[in-house]
């Protein structure tokens, strides 16, 4: 048996070399945005101080002593929220600069809305739905089997605390609107606009891995690597993230519907919620069974296969260091857990 390996030819070698760098500039961009929702946090820590104490102060120590002391506000939704929505933003405006200059407009057109795109973001909502509810049921028979092992796993809380308009109506405008957009042009949009053209197949896993991870816990990131793969091909397919913005808004929406109406203290039993998400899930049956086959995409020819491409994208230090960063949460997360 002959096991030797046929050398790339130089067009292969070109594609590959592309391959890389474009890996090596987006994996600095998702680990800019890292970098800078860490940093900018302090800075509205400095705000907050400004804000609820009336001094003003560089002294970042000053501020967190200050907001130690005042766990009434720091566990407020409200400041919760606030802090998200302003820190994701201005970190995201950053990074989208860095992707204008090291990609020149290429995100550009995965941006641009129009009737058909909408159109088929609305298709998919319920569907997606579905995909949850399949998703949600992996993840607590997971985490029942991790139980029952004496692991415990945490969990991301949404709980509104301390209910007011300003609680419901921040929560709201970060889980249903800021976060899709951002979280969908970050791992969709800059991931697939990049990497799309070398093969949709891995782009597509890479896009679902980043975004599941990036959850920070088990229960949560499962969900999100399915979802993911759904808003991706979806995304890909119509060479836009308008689809998945809609489609991760709508799951959104129906993740918080129990947490919005409990603050406003309607539908206590959840009736109402409960029925409106099994609604969902039964036109979302049968939406999905008729529109499956529009799930299935067609490789394009390229020097290299998909198998290479796929080697070449995962094997890419900087490809490395996003995914171990993002699963560093997921395993600090279960360690303080369980310590």
């Amino acid at each position: 048996m002959n096991l030797s390996v046929r050398p790339l030819t130089s067009e292969q070698k070109e594609e590959k070399n592309y391959i890389a760098l474009d890996c090596y500039k987006l994996g600095f961009l998702l680990m800019l945005y890292q970098l800078l929702t860490y940093g900018l946090r302090y800075v509205f820590y400095l705000a907050a101080y400004w804000v609820c104490d009336g001094n003003f102060t560089l002294n970042v120590k000053t501020a967190m002593n200050y907001l130690v002391n005042n766990q009434d506000i720091v566990q407020s939704t409200a400041f919760k929220m606030s802090g998200n929505i302003s820190i994701t933003c201005v970190s995201l405006a950053i990074v989208m600069v860095g992707m204008h200059a090291l990609f020149k407009g290429q995100l550009g057109s995965w941006l641009r809305p129009d009737k058909k795109k909408v159109l088929t973001g609305v298709l998919w909502t319920t569907p997606d739905h579905v995909v949850n509810l399949f998703a949600t049921m992996i993840v607590s028979y997971l985490v029942t089997i991790l139980g029952n092992s004496g692991i415990s796993v945490p969990d991301a809380d949404f709980t509104i605390t301390h209910p007011s308009a300003a609680a419901i109506i921040l929560q709201a405008a970060y889980t249903i609107l800021a976060a899709p957009i951002i979280e969908e042009i970050l791992y969709r949009g800059m991931i697939l606009s990049v990497l799309s053209k070398y093969g949709k197949s891995p782009a597509v896993l890479l896009s679902a891995l980043c975004f599941g991870l990036m959850h920070g816990n088990i229960p949560q990131g499962v969900g999100a690597f399915i979802s993911g793969l759904l808003y991706a091909i979806v995304a890909v397919e119509s060479g836009s993230i308008v689809p998945s913005i809609i489609m991760h808004s709508f799951n959104n929406l129906m993740a918080e519907m129990t947490d919005i109406t409990s603050a406003l203290g309607v539908d206590k039993d959840g009736t109402i919620v409960m029925s409106i998400i099994a609604v969902a899930g039964f036109i979302g049956f049968f939406v999905g069974c008729m529109n499956v086959n529009k799930l299935r995409f067609k490789e394009e020819q390229h020097a290299l296969s998909i198998k290479q491409v796929r080697q070449t994208v995962f094997s890419n230090p900087m490809t490395l260091i996003c995914l171990l960063w993002y699963s560093y949460s997921i395993i600090s997360g279960l360690i303080g857990a369980n310590s």
